[in-house]
């Protein structure tokens, strides 16, 4: 009988825990993150994602790959025995904590954003550096206990005096440990210990899992903290001049570094984002709507598998951030007058035939407001009530020839095809996802 060949798989986690995981050869990312999921002795974890750690970045895998499709011909070879690092991470931000339900995923939470808030550059917020200090330190190391100091000579008649100190004056912990190091060399080492311990006296008496909330709810006031960031070049062989892509709670924010500060270059939300397209390593973002003006970036990652997990992330979180508004309104289904239609968003007959044609093209992409000469299906007309008002449409979803991913949000719908699942959209561009839609 023929031995089943496994893989030792180490998942490291947030708080630096590691979790060693025996599987086999064939086993895909879910199935790691389900046996991650039962150690941790938590429901689900939703909010986290299994990454790699590739061209100098973590990239989140496609759970439903075989994960020898990212650790290559040494995952296949039969004498093997080496450990496979993966990395539980968070891969989508949350604006509330009370969306974390379990005490277990918001420590994972909470260990994220504690690495995250050293490296911070916001400048321009050190109070609330000190605040979230104080909410760690009561978090990790409980009340501020109180110093008995003995002073005088029982030998000498003379009563002790009791004098009580809380720990901030006896330097109970290190600055580098709670602060970034820009805020440290500004202020200095005592002014920190000073200020962070006595507000982290004030907290007496706070429980750990409220000064971990406390934390998580402080920490996603600074903008470079609940984000995920990627380093995008901007010239394709220039691998000096590079941008910060930071995926965000509600878009995408590119920033560029100069002299240790970030500058602002551009700042859209998922409402304002036309497209997302990748050919390659050549990246573009345009965006704009039926009345703004359109503009495009471009801009080049390591690799075309770099390409694909990073389309794939935004993909994902915008879907998830339109999961959470949804449960978080009202059930409006039943009320009068709100109905759903579907619309379509091209003629597919045509943009096959552009497809075709397109040989030396290097993308094309395609929405709901294509060029007014092809025509497309029109819409049913609307019913309308008793007093001849037409109904309030709640949400338009578009769709094009049954699409394996539709996304929501108020009245567009971004949409994600995958070329491998429409045959005659992969052989005639090289091109791994086009998204787009308008709101």
């Amino acid at each position: 009988m023929r031995k089943r060949q496994v893989r030792r798989v180490c998942v490291v986690l947030s708080n630096k825990q590691r979790l060693d995981c025996i599987v086999r050869v064939s086993s895909t990312g879910r199935q790691v993150l389900d046996h991650v999921t039962l150690m941790c002795g938590v429901r689900s974890l939703q909010i986290f994602g299994l990454a790699i750690f590739l061209e100098h970045e973590y990239l989140f895998v496609d759970l439903d790959q075989n994960l020898g499709k990212y650790f290559g011909k040494e995952w296949r070879r039969t004498s093997t025995k080496g450990t496979f690092l993966l990395f539980l991470r968070v891969q989508h931000y949350v604006e509330s904590v009370e969306l974390i339900k379990d005490s277990t995923s918001q420590e994972l939470y909470y260990s994220d954003l504690r690495r995250k808030m050293l490296d911070s550059l916001c400048d321009q917020q050190e109070v609330l550096f000190l605040q979230l200090a104080a909410a760690a330190l009561q978090a990790e190391m409980g009340d501020a206990e109180e110093q008995i100091l003995g002073d005088g000579d029982e030998q000498n008649g003379k009563e002790n005096t009791i004098v009580s100190e809380k720990k901030q004056n006896q330097n109970y912990f290190l600055p580098e440990d709670y602060f970034p190091s820009w805020l440290i060399r500004h202020r200095g080492r005592d002014f920190l210990l000073r200020h962070a311990g006595a507000l982290h006296a004030t907290l007496r008496g706070l429980a750990r899992p409220r000064a971990v909330r406390r934390f998580i709810e402080d920490a996603s006031a600074l903008q470079d903290v609940p984000v995920t960031v990627y380093t995008l070049r901007q010239d394709k062989r220039d691998v000096r001049g590079c941008v910060h892509l930071a995926v965000t709670l509600k878009g995408l924010c590119v920033h560029q570094e100069v002299e240790g500060k970030l500058h602002l270059l551009y700042d859209c939300t998922w409402k304002e984002i036309h497209s997302l397209t990748f050919r390659g390593k050549r990246f573009e973002v345009q965006t704009g709507g039926r009345l703004g003006v359109v503009s495009l970036m471009v801009y080049y990652t390591a690799s075309p598998c770099h390409s694909k997990l990073l389309l794939r992330h935004l993909k994902q979180t915008h879907r998830f951030q339109l999961d959470n508004r949804r449960t978080q309104r009202p059930d409006t289904g039943a009320h009068v007058g709100q109905l759903y239609r579907e619309a379509s968003i091209c003629d597919l007959a045509w943009l096959g035939e552009r497809l075709r044609c397109a040989s030396s093209s290097s993308l094309i992409t395609y929405n709901s407001e294509y060029n007014s000469e092809h025509t497309t299906p029109k819409p049913s007309p609307l019913p309308r009530d008793r007093a001849g008002r037409p109904p309030v449409i709640a949400e338009v979803e578009m769709s094009v020839d049954d699409p394996p991913e539709i996304l929501v949000d108020g009245d567009r719908e971004l949409l994600v095809d995958d070329p491998t699942q429409v045959p005659w959209l992969a052989d005639g561009l090289c091109v791994s996802w086009v998204w787009s839609g308008h709101q």
